[in-house]
């Protein structure tokens, strides 16, 4: 009988036991552009009526607020991530291109989830993943785990036929938790919760012991992980892709691979298993089927991640850090830290 605690993600059979959820949603975002166009809009409304020629030193200095506050609307809507001039904008060399080899597909009843792989966070684990795709070994298969708020887990649940699978794709993988630092990691915090700091590797999010000289991949949401039993060298064939809340306490105890670019919308729609049975769906149906999965190749568009290094997103944490937005009026804590799992590398298909 394998733990049905929510803080383990080692599922590769059915259990039994509570296991609960809670997931938030918050856009801060949101506020910071309403914040702007209310402070425009109102000034606009301020200024409709016309002043008597008494009012002309009243009307110049409205004239000023007006212009101050639409220029304070028109940055934040020029740095905002649903602005896609803005997004689109940094220079080419602030985009991650995502090889063809490395971009996988999974289609679903709603819509196709398609992840980014990166293969210098867990190399065994990437390769044995595109293998299990090449073979089909996911078609027709299920997201039979599905815990609200935490992660959608897909794979055969044992019930693949091990007779016609080559035994090589079922064998155990040595765990790779954490790897060696590369010098293209990119500190962006240096006072997380988790880590001794965090920060990027071409746009995935990654833990930074420079210390150690390790990294490793982060549980944000989206982040695509092998699933494993309690023992540390057991991943195989399962896998789960984190749906809510950042559980970050599994960092450097599972092997990351990659993270969606596309479908994050689909995945939230699928149906939930049971929290008695550790989320794991009793009677399975095609709504939780996977369709197909595939390797893309040269005939695919590329997906580009955005680097840390791009205008947009300094911007965007420079302003989580500062509060340097007329939205927020106390800043008794500012600089603070920020979560990198909220403030996340941007991804697109037309940088």
């Amino acid at each position: 009988m394998y733990s049905s605690n929510k803080s383990s993600c080692s599922y590769r059979k059915q259990h039994t036991g509570a296991s609960l959820s809670h997931s938030w949603q918050h856009s801060l975002h949101n506020c910071w552009q309403y914040a702007s166009k209310y402070t425009v809009n109102n000034a606009i409304t301020n200024n409709a009526k016309a002043p008597s020629p008494s009012k002309h030193l009243g009307l110049l200095g409205l004239m000023i607020v007006s212009v101050v506050a639409f220029a304070l609307a028109y940055s934040a809507k020029a740095h905002s991530a649903d602005n896609p001039v803005a997004l689109m904008s940094g220079s080419s060399n602030h985009w991650y291109q995502v090889p063809s080899e490395d971009t996988v597909t999974f289609t679903t009843e709603y819509g196709d989830v398609v992840i980014a792989l990166n293969p210098s966070l867990a190399p065994k684990h990437v390769e044995r993943f595109k293998a299990l795709i090449k073979s089909g070994f996911y078609d027709k298969q299920y997201f039979y785990r599905v815990v609200d708020g935490f992660v959608a887990q897909a794979g055969s649940n044992d019930t693949h036929d091990k007779e016609k699978i080559a035994p090589a794709l079922l064998a155990d993988i040595p765990a790779e938790f954490t790897r060696p630092l590369s010098h293209a990691a990119s500190v962006v915090e240096t006072r997380d919760m988790f880590a001794p700091k965090t920060g990027f590797l071409d746009g995935f999010a990654v833990g930074i012991d420079e210390e150690r000289g390790e990294m490793w991949g982060l549980h944000c949401p989206g982040t695509v992980a092998f699933a494993r039993n309690s023992e540390k060298d057991t991943a195989s064939t399962e896998f789960y892709i984190v749906i809510g809340q950042a559980p970050r306490h599994l960092d450097r105890n599972m092997s990351v691979v990659g993270r969606v670019v596309s479908g994050m919308p689909a995945l939230q729609k699928l149906p939930r298993g049971d929290a008695k049975y550790g989320g794991v769906i009793q009677e399975v149906t095609d709504s939780s089927k996977i369709g197909r999965a595939l390797v893309h190749n040269d005939n695919h568009p590329s997906y580009y991640i955005q680097k840390p290094e791009h205008d947009e997103y300094l911007s965007r944490t420079n302003t989580g850090k500062t509060l340097d937005n007329p939205f927020f009026h106390d800043k008794v804590y500012a600089p603070r830290p920020i979560d990198i799992c909220y403030y996340k590398t941007k991804a697109t298909l037309t940088p």
